[in-house]
């Protein structure tokens, strides 16, 4: 598990894994992966995670995050 809890944070405002889950048209299960792994790696979900629940989407893609060349 990463030290990351944004996501756990941002699903919380969003009234937990199982209404998160409806409106984003995903599994609880996947919710439960991206909460255990800390990033939610796909860009429209993260956005759409970030509208919702006010997290920056730089926080729940951590390790996505481009490195100025």
């Amino acid at each position: 598990m990463t030290e990351n809890q944004d996501v756990k944070k941002a699903i919380y405002n969003m009234g937990g894994a199982k209404i998160a889950a409806g409106k984003l048209r995903v599994s609880t299960s996947t919710i439960s992966k991206w909460c255990r792994h800390g990033v939610i790696p796909n860009l429209d979900m993260a956005t759409r995670v970030s509208a919702a629940s006010g997290f920056a989407v730089d926080s729940l893609r951590p390790r996505f995050k481009e490195s100025a060349t």
